[in-house]
């Protein structure tokens, strides 16, 4: 056990509040009135350290298969592994591996998608001057790589620790074949397939990437020795939507509170320079002089209208109990954004750059759901006493008209168990789920470590989940929680992991439902 000094404590509670716990999710399966168990579980595990999880249905079977990308070893002879859980009809998951191998030493990023035309999905990764992929046969993987075709991308120095899963393989034309966007130095290419079914044909977007170089180390000024050189090369974050409601997705680029609009033309492919560039400009002076404030743009159709609404979220700290987060909603429409934000909700106490968007009543609207966590001298003598965390999650409906009340509709304060050992993750915590069918989102968080618990959305004009939990399910649950429907039956099922508990690195645990809970 590691002691913790006031400081570091202080700082691992805001940490914790502001991102840690909020991007944990979980969920769990205990059992109905009738003793029968509400989820089948399984257990899977993987040598040492898993990196990345990725669920989809590989090999075309109905049922999500698990992809699980992990290391094996220790710096400097350490390397990546892929490993291939597939689905049971009925049974789950087998704990051991159905394939595995070691990845190419060469690969720097990864994806799945269908680049043979055959609806499964191959294992695509990149080199720095080729596309790599693995076959897939029946529902094994050739472990030989073919080379799809030669590039010269951004993707030059491979990470002999670490290989990001990225969303680059899919049908970026909406032409229903998968296409393969490849990040360059001066923007982003899209392949598709000409005539003959080879990936020649580019959709070239000229995009312009964030650099940053700077030098480290202490240079003794004898020429002998030079300064170590670090270099950052940040390439935005691309939404497929729609942006001007013509039925085409438009690319949409977003960089802190700016972004580019690419318009699709009617043959599919995207505008090469950016038909439209919009700053919103949130900050003060002051906010743009001091450099601290955090800036996330996040695109998505609100109401469901056919045109690309924006939310710019400025968060803000100033010192141990100033914790500020500003919304601004900008509405899309035919004469794009205005000037100005339609609404701006400003929350205090609270980690609002982890905003949720979700339809949380089941009305075809996307609401909000801001984590809200109040920092003070009184609050942590609260923590340290009852070793929990209060956190109370905001919600705001999104109303007929497009807009969002001024104050919260609806309120759920929720006490999450804290370990102060530092070697154990956050409360699992999920809103993503459906576990009853019944179009709703549930609420799932870990109401103790070894105890996840479901409340139903409920239809109630003063509350939105259950009082009471319809279920407890005993499973690790401090850990990082999903919500899939694994076997398409319309219930949501769960997967968990454990990033940071060494004893559980190397386990992720499924829970699949079972369909008893109402």
């Amino acid at each position: 056990m590691r002691a913790i000094k006031a400081n570091k404590f202080i700082e691992s509670i805001i940490t914790m509040s502001c991102v840690t716990i909020f991007l944990l999710m979980s969920s769990t399966g205990g059992l109905s009135a009738d003793d029968k168990p509400d989820f089948l579980i399984s257990k899977l595990g993987i040598a040492d350290k898993l990196l990345d999880i990725h669920v989809e249905d590989l090999d075309l079977d109905g049922l999500k298969d698990i992809l699980l990308i992990h290391r094996k070893g220790l710096s400097p002879n350490e390397s990546r592994w892929i490993s291939i859980f597939h689905q049971s009809p009925n049974k789950g998951f087998s704990p051991a591996a159905d394939q595995s191998w070691e990845i190419d030493t060469l690969a720097v990023i990864m994806d799945t998608g269908d680049i043979a035309g055959d609806s499964k999905k191959e294992i695509v990764y990149f080199t720095s001057g080729e596309i790599r992929y693995y076959p897939i046969t029946g529902s094994f993987y050739e472990t030989s790589p073919s080379v799809l075709f030669h590039i010269e991308g951004m993707m030059i120095s491979p990470s002999k620790a670490n290989i990001p899963l990225v969303n680059c393989v899919k049908d970026w034309n909406d032409d229903g074949k998968d296409e393969i966007g490849v990040f360059k130095f001066d923007g982003f290419s899209i392949y598709s397939r000409d005539s003959s079914g080879s990936f020649t044909s580019e959709n070239m977007v000229s995009i312009k990437l964030d650099t940053s170089v700077r030098s480290w180390g202490i240079d003794n000024y004898d020429g002998f020795k030079t300064s170590g050189l670090t270099s950052f090369f940040s390439f935005p974050s691309i939404n497929l939507i729609d942006y001007n409601n013509d039925g085409r997705r438009d690319l949409i680029v977003t960089t802190k509170d700016r972004l580019s609009v690419y318009l699709k033309g009617k043959d599919g492919s995207f505008s090469p320079a950016f038909e439209q560039e919009i700053n919103f400009d949130v900050r003060t002076k002051k906010e743009k002089i001091e450099g601290t404030t955090h800036i996330t743009t996040t695109i998505d159709d609100l109401n469901a209208d056919g045109y690309a609404d924006a939310i710019v979220t400025k968060q803000t700290a100033k010192g141990l109990t100033s914790l500020r987060g500003v919304l601004n909603i900008y509405p899309g429409g035919k004469d794009s954004y205005t000037n100005k934000p339609q609404q701006v909700i400003i929350s205090e106490g609270t980690a609002s750059a982890e905003t949720m968007i979700r339809d949380v009543n089941g009305d075809g609207r996307l609401d909000l759901i801001m984590p809200s966590v109040k920092i003070s001298i009184t609050s942590i003598i609260r923590i340290l006493l009852t070793r929990s965390l209060p956190i109370n999650f905001n919600i705001f409906l999104l109303n007929e008209d497009g807009s969002f009340s001024d104050r919260p509709d609806f309120s759920k304060e929720v006490k999450l168990k804290i370990d102060f050992s530092g070697e154990s993750d956050a409360p699992a915590l999920n809103f993503e789920g459906d576990y009853n069918c019944d179009k709703r989102k549930d609420f799932v968080y870990a109401t103790d470590k070894d105890e996840l618990s479901i409340y139903l959305g409920v239809e109630d004009d003063k509350k939105l989940f259950s009082d009471n939990s319809v279920t407890k399910i005993k499973v690790n649950a401090f850990g990082d929680l999903s919500s899939y429907d694994l076997n398409n039956d319309g219930y949501s099922d769960m997967i968990i992991h454990y990033p940071q508990n060494t004893d559980y690195e190397g386990m992720v645990t499924v829970l699949i439902n079972l369909g008893r809970i109402d």
